[in-house]
This record gives structure tokens, C-alpha cells and sequence, in this order.
């Protein structure tokens, strides 16, 4: 394989971990948007199905999007060109790897012609019957067979029928439908995107707040025991004032630190 995919994507190949409260919230809110977008596409609902389990794989896919670890691991995999990707695939032995590589090509695909799309009403005219192409149809159909190609390495993967298979054979059987929802969800998808960096950089100046202060009272506290032990040996003024002013910003820092002064006199 070529120097560029000698490196593995990070264990065990998924996107994000749902493990905060802060994230759970992220992919609901964008699953709120895809459903709305579903509701209000007129014609589609009445005869087409949309089933739960591909609306929340394009919520969390949505989310990665938004995430640089995600593009960390997927940047290295992807290519514009539909040979090379098969070149990729060949020159591997891994099953998942393979599976891995059709997944984030597709994936980008989709949700660069659709949320990244530079022409908003471009997506929404791309047609919903099998035989009429949209414009970029080279780019459509590649999406489509990564999509085919990675549900049946991941049911080769385990030997069977998985439920990441089905929702990917689902996408790849009405990819124009489900473009089309994704190009309804573009707007909401950027005032998400605006709101949780603006959240995420509030939550990262509050850790570093808490960071520098518990450093910092550290710090203080390796002074005070320091000055405190060479006034047990001294006993100068100039030391029991210095004790007296770290006590107090310790106290600050600290409300619960407590020592008693009285052991100065």
C-alpha cells in the first residue's frame, strides 16, 4: 500500500464516542433537523420511507463532520479519484479497512453535495427517480457503489447481515432521497455549527480557568509550606508577614484551605 495509507484509522474505526451529555445533545439536535427536513419536504413522505436507523447514522455522521478528530482520520482515506480508491482497497488484506475506506469516501461525497455544496438549491433539484441523473452523476454513482461496497465488506466482516450494512445498502438505494433532506438540513447544520464551536471554546477557556488556578494554588501552596518551614527555624517578622499574605491567597484560591495563624505569635 501507498506511503500515504500505511497508517491505520484510529480504533476501533468509528467516529465519535457519545460518552458526554454535551454530545448527546449535539446529534439530537441534529437529528431534530433531519426529521424537520423530512416533514417539510412535500411529495416525499407520502411515498417513500425513511427509516429511524439511517436518520440517526446521518445525525451522528453530521456530527463527526464538525469534529477535527474526525477529519484526522478520515482526510488520510479519501480520494477524488474512484481508481485509486479501489487501488487502496486492493492493497489491503483488511477486511474493515476496506469496509473503512468505502465508508468515508461515500460519506464525504453525500455530505460535500449536500451541506458543503456552494449552491443550496442545487441539491434540492437533484431528481428522485433511478434514471434520471443529476448534475456531477459521476460523483453520484461513485457515492452510491462506496456505499454498496462498504455494507457488503462489513457483512463480510462479521458473516452476516449487520445493522451498519442495512443502513448503508438503505442510503445507497435512495441516495438522491436522502441528498435531498441533507440540502434542507444545510442551514440548520451551519447555525449548529456556529453555536457548538462557540460553546466548545467557552468549555475549553473554563477548563483552562480551572486549570491555571489549580496550578497556581499549587504553586502557592509549595511557597507557603516552604516559607512556613524556614520561619520555624528564623522566626522573622519578614517571613511571618509573607506567611500571613500566602495564607490569605490561598484562601482565595481555596476556600477550604485553613491554617491557624495564631501559630505565628
Amino acid at each position: 500500500m501507498s506511503e500515504k495509507k500505511e497508517q491505520e484509522p484510529k480504533a476501533p474505526y468509528l467516529y465519535f464516542n457519545l460518552s458526554s451529555e454535551d454530545r448527546e445533545s449535539a446529534v439530537y439536535f441534529l437529528l431534530e433537523s433531519i426529521l424537520k427536513a423530512k416533514d417539510q419536504a412535500h411529495g416525499l413522505t407520502r411515498v417513500l420511507s425513511f427509516d429511524e436507523d439511517v436518520n440517526i447514522y446521518l445525525a451522528h455522521l453530521l456530527f463527526a463532520v464538525s469534529l477535527p478528530e474526525y477529519h484526522d482520520m478520515a482526510d488520510p482515506f479519501l480520494s477524488s479519484n474512484t481508481h485509486e480508491v479501489f487501488e487502496w482497497v486492493r492493497e489491503t488484506d483488511d477486511p474493515m479497512l476496506r469496509y473503512f475506506i468505502f465508508k468515508v469516501n461515500a460519506d464525504h461525497l453525500l455530505v460535500q453535495s449536500t451541506i458543503f455544496n456552494p449552491d443550496p438549491q442545487l441539491a434540492k433539484r437533484f431528481p428522485l427517480k433511478k434514471d434520471a441523473l443529476p448534475e456531477k452523476s459521476e460523483e453520484r454513482l461513485s457515492a452510491i457503489l462506496y456505499y454498496n461496497q462498504a455494507a457488503r465488506f462489513h457483512a463480510g466482516v462479521y458473516d452476516k447481515k449487520t445493522g451498519v450494512g442495512e443502513v448503508l445498502s438503505k442510503i445507497a438505494g435512495q441516495f438522491d432521497v436522502y441528498r435531498h433532506i441533507l440540502a434542507d438540513v444545510k442551514e440548520d447544520y451551519f447555525k449548529f455549527i456556529e453555536c457548538f464551536r462557540e460553546q466548545a471554546f467557552q468549555h475549553f477557556l473554563m477548563e483552562m480557568s480551572c486549570y491555571e488556578k489549580d496550578h497556581l494554588r499549587d504553586l502557592k501552596m509549595e511557597q507557603f509550606l516552604e516559607t512556613y518551614q524556614r520561619w520555624l527555624s528564623a522566626k522573622s517578622p519578614e517571613l511571618k508577614n509573607m506567611i500571613l499574605q500566602l495564607v490569605q491567597e490561598l484562601r482565595q484560591l481555596d476556600p477550604q484551605f485553613n491554617f491557624d495563624v495564631t501559630k505565628l505569635n
